[in-house]
């Protein structure tokens, strides 16, 4: 699949109320063997993808489209850890 912000780049224009980000990694086998699936951590950081997410958040935001962020274990090894994250980037 190709990068969020290059796709959402191009149908931007068409989200009207609604949108949802998922988060969900692209190799849930070796970040389990990476984690020993104990999700306590991030061990696969994607700092600069999450500047993107950040981006179009604010750009949904601003738009006044209910957003939703759903992030699995397997984006960075640990959701609640991403999310402090990306709540860090977009204050």
């Amino acid at each position: 699949m190709p990068p969020s912000w290059n796709v959402f780049n191009e149908f931007k224009d068409q989200i009207k109320s609604t949108a949802v980000i998922r988060l969900h990694g692209p190799d849930r086998s070796g970040i389990e063997k990476k984690t020993g699936s104990i999700w306590n951590q991030i061990v696969e950081p994607k700092d600069d993808e999450l500047d993107k997410i950040a981006e179009i958040i604010y750009y949904l935001k601003n738009k006044k489209v209910d957003t939703y962020v759903n992030v699995n274990n397997h984006y960075e090894g640990s959701a609640p850890l991403t999310i402090r994250k990306i709540e860090e980037i977009i204050k």
